[in-house]
């Protein structure tokens, strides 16, 4: 296994792989891939004694996904859900714990709602997306509230020498049309990238016996990146992504009715990269994020609820030794949250300190992380963790750790007004996780394997209580403890590249022994790809057994499987022809109870990349 020393330069050189194109024998090697979300700074996953999944652009080329909940769905740990087709409101469970438990970053700042606690991942679209990270396992170590399953890190789109104008388009069921087109590129110390895209679908009925009308969406979106090295030791770069839209969707509470809301997703980013001498590097780092959303009932305003988080962070990477690393780091986030709700704070402050040793100790890596946080709203919180790792031999490795982490309540659960009595609870404390996690990795001549054991412990569950007639409030009252088991294979058959991810969970609430809601306790995905020359034919096999839609555990979804099927012809170098059959089958099921899914879908795209 690779193991590069700990120089900053060491590391700088290898976090300049993440600007570089990753040829197919590449991609096959994927404990090669570079993160930087695990440990704050650039180290292969072969180096990172976290589970980490990386999934480079021509990866999101090659699945043609249409959206992020397509493409993630299914990975090592994570189940996607959607109320309804593109556009609509998606939920993530990373290894069994609920969407307010996963940070989710776009080029290192923290998006989000902040009154409702989660991302919408429904109106980041794919065009716009140069890779994606996700690390299971909590961060609140390195990165505070919110990280208990893990975190999962967007990257838009770079430029890179020679890359040029880039476009393409596409056509599918339910009136879907797509096109996006960017200009990029690169030199010795300048690189750049302007991109546009435009998403379109008359979509379908979202929910079972309601409104059977379409419940259509549109995104459109532009991202830039203007990167300049002024020396050596010193490069500035800035980054922003804007994408804003309409989404129609159906309610229980008016089945006739017709509702669409209008939205933003922003995020926007400077970043200076300073190494004064040779084993230290300064990174200071500034932006802002925005999610707005204004709702509308036929066709009448009806509510807005905007969230504007402004971030800062100055991090220190210090070489102690050619084996150890010390980073020492401090953040600030503002939110402040509008709109047509009353809440009696609109604005909260966290100031946090953290810091991580690194270190090799023969056939040991030693991961130790700290981390104090400052917040208005609920005071001090600190958290950390400790991972083990050990070389069995020179294709084995074993891997145990602990850590903590925390979810902090949100504005709705610690500030929000309701006039007719029910409201936040200013006195709720933040909800507490404790995990530990043991591992083993392997890498054969035939290919790459991991099995994962873990177990998540949250104390402090916020749910609204009943505590008078119809008068409800927030309150610290539920346990959970997950259990669980993560498998994964990639390999080469026959030409054919497989690669299979499998996850087992026994989620359950620890006050009343039922299962968590809406979480598979089964779930599989099976991958396999081969090109025939200037033609590549791939398959997708999803799996997922059922869940239940309430704490009782008396509504239930059911489980399914689906088949994908999907081709692309290079007609040249620069021009590719993709096509796709999704649900092959035509299977009825549902991610989340009574909300529809697409059936049987057909898509064909051109893409043209100079090379």
């Amino acid at each position: 296994m690779i193991r590069h020393k700990f120089y900053p330069t060491a590391v700088l050189s290898t976090a300049f792989t993440l600007l570089l194109p990753i040829d197919a024998s590449q991609a096959a090697t994927s404990l090669d891939r570079v993160n930087v979300t695990a440990n704050r700074m650039a180290r292969t996953i072969d180096e990172t004694l976290a589970a980490v999944t990386v999934i480079t652009r021509e990866d999101i080329q090659n699945s043609q996904a249409k959206d992020i909940r397509q493409l993630l769905d299914g990975t090592q740990g994570v189940t996607m859900s959607s109320n309804g087709g593109l556009g609509k409101t998606t939920g993530i469970r990373l290894r069994g714990t609920d969407s307010k438990h996963v940070l989710v970053l776009i080029d290192g700042m923290r998006i989000g709602s902040a009154t409702l606690g989660t991302a919408q991942f429904q109106d980041i679209p794919l065009a716009q997306v140069e890779r994606i990270e996700i690390v299971r396992g909590p961060r609140s170590q390195l990165y505070g509230a919110d990280a208990v399953g893990g975190v999962i890190q967007i990257f838009t789109r770079k430029g890179r020498a020679g890359e040029g104008i880039s476009a393409e388009a596409e056509y599918g069921s339910h009136n879907t049309r797509r096109v996006a087109l960017g200009v990029a590129g690169g030199r010795e110390r300048v690189d750049y990238s302007l991109r546009v895209a435009d998403l379109r679908s008359d979509g379908f009925s979202a929910l079972k016996n309601n409104n059977p009308d379409e419940d259509g969406y549109n995104n459109r979106s532009i991202s830039g990146h203007l990167g300049y090295r002024l020396s050596d030791a010193l490069k500035l770069s800035v980054t922003a992504l804007r994408a804003t839209g309409e989404n129609e969707y159906d309610s229980a509470w008016g089945p006739t009715d017709l509702y669409d809301t209008d939205f933003v997703q922003q995020a926007v980013s400077g970043k200076l990269e300073y190494a004064p001498s040779e084993i230290w590097d300064i990174t200071l780092s500034a932006g802002e994020s925005r999610d707005e959303t204004t709702n509308f009932t036929n066709g009448s305003f009806d509510s807005a609820f905007d969230t504007k988080r402004r971030q800062f962070s100055w991090q220190n990477d210090i070489a102690l030794s050619d084996e150890s690393v010390l980073t020492l780091g401090f953040d600030f986030l503002r939110d402040q949250v509008e709109g047509t709700s009353s809440y009696s704070e609109n604005q909260r402050d966290n100031r946090a300190l953290f810091a991580q040793y690194q270190t090799m100790l023969g056939l040991n890596d030693i991961v130790i992380g700290l981390r104090h946080d400052d917040n208005e709203s609920f005071g001090d919180h600190n958290t950390g963790n400790i991972a083990w790792g050990r070389e069995l031999t020179e294709n084995l490795r074993l891997v145990a750790s602990y850590g903590t982490g925390f979810r902090a309540p949100t504005f709705n659960d610690l500030f929000y007004q309701d006039p007719w009595g029910s409201s936040g609870n200013p006195n709720l404390t933040p909800e507490e996780s404790q995990s530990v996690e043991l591992s083993l990795r392997g890498r054969q001549s035939w290919g790459e394997w991991n099995i994962n054991l873990f177990r998540t412990e949250i104390e402090g569950l916020i749910d609204w209580v009943e505590i008078a007639p119809f008068i409800y409030q927030p309150q610290n009252v539920d346990q959970a403890r997950i259990d669980g088991l993560e498998a994964g294979v990639s390999t080469e058959l026959a030409d054919w590249r497989l690669g299979a991810n499998l996850t087992l969970l026994d989620p359950r609430n620890r006050n009343t022994g039922k299962l968590l809601t809406d979480r598979s306790e089964r779930t599989l995905r099976v991958d396999i790809d081969r090109a025939f020359g200037n033609t590549e034919l791939g398959a997708t096999l999803q799996a997922r057994s059922h869940s239940y839609s309430n704490a009782t555990n008396t509504l239930g979804t059911g489980g399914f499987a689906t088949l994908d099927l999907r081709v692309a012809r290079h007609l040249s170098p620069d021009w590719t022809l993709r096509g796709q059959v999704r649900n092959l089958f035509d299977r009825d099921y549902e991610t989340i109870r009574t909300y529809n899914t697409g059936g049987r879908e057909l898509f064909v795209s051109v893409h043209y990349q100079p090379k």
